[in-house]
């Protein structure tokens, strides 16, 4: 893993992933910070075209899950950010821990969201507001924090030695 890579995106993947807890958004500046990580590592490593290819593949796959209502508009650009990170030789890991990451997420909220629902799993009164919207969003129609999955997914490209 480029440990210099990894530090300079770890503070905007932290950020990104917490926002989108709490308000299922993902700030622009964190995909612009993330981006820019990875172009300025492919400077230095002489892999330019290989990083903006890995973020020219992934940006169609984000528009189009996001065309299709799988995740939103603020996964799809993190995800082209996180293929400049991770260059070419990182796509695969970055695609295959979204995945498995994204499906673990899922399968989790699907488990709460009965016991939720039902009323056998309540938050005290004084449970903090971001986790007072994620019970409510469990009652109704759960969204899925999809930063975490393309985070845990982007580590693991890094940690593959893309």
């Amino acid at each position: 893993m480029d440990s210099v890579l990894a530090i300079a995106v770890a503070a905007p993947l932290l950020a990104a992933c917490a926002v989108d807890v709490r308000r299922r958004l993902i700030p622009d500046w964190t995909v612009v910070a993330i981006g820019t990580a990875g172009l300025v590592q492919a400077i230095a490593a002489g892999s330019v075209p290989a990083a903006l290819a890995a973020g020219l593949v992934c940006l169609p796959v984000g528009v189009a899950a996001a065309a299709l209502g799988l995740w939103g508009w603020g996964d799809a650009k993190l995800i082209g950010a996180a293929g400049i990170a991770a260059g070419w030789s990182g796509l695969l890991p970055l695609f295959a821990g979204t995945a498995i990451a994204g499906g673990v997420l899922a399968a989790l909220l699907l488990v709460l969201r009965r016991p939720v629902r039902g009323g056998w799993l309540a938050l005290p009164a004084g449970a903090p507001r971001w986790l007072r919207a994620e019970q409510t969003r469990l009652r109704r129609a759960p969204t899925i924090p999809y930063a975490i999955a393309i985070a845990a997914g982007l580590w693991l490209a890094l940690g593959a030695g893309a």
